[in-house]
């Protein structure tokens, strides 16, 4: 009798190319860093209508390979700062941030045929680029909270 082992640990090695994956985003991206600086107070709760789930965004340290996060990403806007935090199944090395109006240094606007976008430049770790109404939405936040 021959047992075959590589079929029963395919789902084995499924699940740790995911977790893999997704702590290379993490990494690359520069989601660990704003976690190192940024990272949400435990026990933080988001006000619901604040909330704004299933958002894009986009971390740039520079032009070569951006962590873009489609359609994953709930995105607070409060009074204490930019709150994101991704979908449950990319949680893994992605704790949820916390980052204070000031220390956005700076947002500028950009926009390419229908696509409209904002980037935010934290103090520490890459620019976030939110997209489409969120990213006026957060560039409005910041000017109220910065530029009283």
């Amino acid at each position: 009798m021959q047992i075959d082992l590589a079929p029963s640990l395919l789902p084995l090695f499924a699940v740790v190319m995911w977790f893999l994956v997704v702590s290379l985003i993490a990494f690359m991206g520069g989601w660990r860093s704003l976690a190192d600086a940024y990272e949400a107070p435990e026990g933080f709760e988001l006000d619901p209508a604040a909330r704004f789930r299933f958002r894009s965004l986009q971390l740039r340290r520079g032009m070569l390979f951006p962590a873009n996060y489609s359609n994953i990403m709930t995105v607070g806007l409060t009074e204490a700062g930019l709150y994101l935090e991704p979908f449950l199944l990319f949680r893994f090395q992605h704790r949820p941030l916390l980052i204070p109006w000031t220390e956005i240094t700076d947002c500028q606007g950009g926009s390419f045929l229908w696509l409209h976008w904002v980037d935010l430049f934290p103090r520490v770790g890459p620019v976030i680029r939110l997209y489409g109404s969120i990213a006026d939405e957060a560039w409005g936040e910041w000017r109220v909270r910065v530029h009283r």
